[in-house]
């Protein structure tokens, strides 16, 4: 990839940002790009395809410069000038998988990157296909996710006095703020209002006893923790008070769960897709059910068996290209979800449409005594232990577990004691499990994986 670095940008703009442009990587700076999002979300779906192949010339020159893996993989670019990117042109890079980036190692991560493109932070996810995955982020694509996430809470009305109460698998510094009972601000440029967080792997009955508690005014959890939420409440009577909206993450929300929410609560889901290889990649239409990819911050194709894109309606793999990630550059990565392309939407919006999200789906553990909860594997804590490669769990019965995995080499007995130990708090008392060693784990029917999988009551 031919051409400087210096492609005309805004001077306030980072080095190589030249859309959107970034005034500021300070807090307020998300607000000032997020006046500049107002404006890009209504253009035509030509005017934002060709600022994106402006951006992504700076991406290919900068990864092909400074990044040791593309030294090879880019060479098909070879004396292109950036003007010269299209669609055509950019269907010739190849595409990245979990495993190419797992092998790559730190030859993904930029050998120079930019020093106004802020602090570098480490990224590790195991990702919906159960491979542990190790990046970079910086304070441009920290800006972007916080930018994003501002705009999904304005396209749905949020009022940022209000709390958020938030049921998820927690972090280090989520399990302090539960352990406190203090919440933390949601929105500290836009309100007042604070998150409190619970444990996701605490029992469904806890989990709506905590809600009734802290009566918020938003829940924040994973559909599939949601739905058991919905079906006690059904069960019990519940209704949370002065609760105004649901949102939901992580996982694929079906249409089943919005309209059982609204069925038994009487309240409205909104959903985002993100990853945490990529962070917000589309946001829920503020009009539809459907999703607004995020063309701002992501190129996103759907391509089907043949690698060509595919037409409104089909499913194909999700590639993604994060447009500011210049510390370790996912260039056309498959991020190994499977998604329906959309129509353009009615509401006027030029971002594409994403109709639906497949392949992320995790079943709830069926605990012995009948209730349910959501199981959590913490990756570190598991790669701590041994070279493992992938995992899937499968829970057969009430009582049995079988641990499937992949290692890079065969695990010592003491692992395999650890291993256990580790999964038996995971999940636990009461179950016998049994592991099992593949070379490889295949996905299931529809493209889908889940690094859970639950065949208690058909599930």
């Amino acid at each position: 990839m031919s051409g400087s670095e210096n492609t005309g940008a805004q001077t306030a703009s980072p080095a190589g940002i030249d859309w959107p442009g970034v005034p500021s990587l300070r807090a307020a700076g998300a607000r000032e790009l997020l006046r500049q999002l107002d404006d890009s979300q209504w253009w035509a779906p030509e005017k934002l395809e060709a600022a994106q192949f402006r951006q992504l010339g700076n991406l290919l020159a900068h990864s092909y410069r400074t990044v040791p893996y593309y030294r090879d993989s880019l060479k098909v670019l070879d004396g292109l000038r950036r003007r010269e990117l299209n669609a055509e042109v950019w269907s010739r890079v190849p595409v990245l998988d979990r495993a190419a980036v797992q092998q790559a190692g730190p030859d993904m991560f930029s050998r120079a990157v930019p020093k106004d493109h802020g602090s570098i932070s480490e990224i590790r996810t195991s990702g919906s296909t159960g491979r542990p995955v190790q990046l970079q982020g910086t304070g441009v694509t920290r800006l972007f996710f916080n930018t994003l996430n501002l705009r999904y809470h304005i396209w749905q009305g949020r009022d940022f006095s209000g709390s958020v109460a938030c049921i998820r698998n927690l972090s280090g510094a989520m399990k302090s703020s539960a352990a406190r009972g203090r919440g933390q601000p949601w929105a500290p440029t836009m309100g007042p209002g604070r998150m409190v967080y619970f444990d996701i792997t605490r029992p469904v009955r806890e989990q709506i006893e905590w809600l009734g508690e802290v009566s918020p005014k938003y829940l924040l959890t994973f559909p599939s923790n949601l739905k058991e939420m919905l079906r006690l409440s059904a069960e019990t009577g519940f209704k949370p008070d002065g609760l105004a909206g649901v949102a939901t993450m992580s996982e694929t929300l079906d249409p089943s769960t919005r309209q059982e929410c609204r069925d038994v609560w009487d309240i409205p889901i909104s959903d985002t897709y993100s990853t945490e290889e990529a962070g917000l990649i589309a946001l829920q239409c503020p009009d539809h059910d459907h999703y607004h990819v995020q063309s701002e911050h992501i190129n996103l194709e759907i391509l089907g068996p043949d690698g060509q894109p595919c037409p409104p309606g089909s499913v194909g793999r999700i590639v993604l290209t994060d447009l500011h990630n210049f510390a370790s550059p996912l260039i056309r990565y498959d991020i190994g979800d499977y998604g329906e392309a959309g129509a353009a939407c009615a509401c006027g919006r030029g971002l594409p449409v994403l109709a639906r999200v497949l392949g992320r789906a995790r079943n709830m553990l069926s605990l012995p005594s009948g209730d349910k909860a959501w199981p959590s594997f913490p990756e570190r804590e598991m790669m701590a232990i041994a070279p493992i490669r992938q995992f899937q769990i499968v829970q057969n019965n009430l009582k049995s577990i079988e641990a499937r995995f992949v290692v890079v080499r065969p695990l010592t007995g003491a692992e395999e004691e650890q291993l256990l130990r580790y999964l038996r708090k995971c999940l636990g008392g009461g179950f016998e499990i049994d592991l099992a060693y593949l070379p490889e784990i295949a996905r299931g029917s529809g493209g889908k994986y889940e690094d859970f999988l639950s065949m208690v009551n058909g599930s």
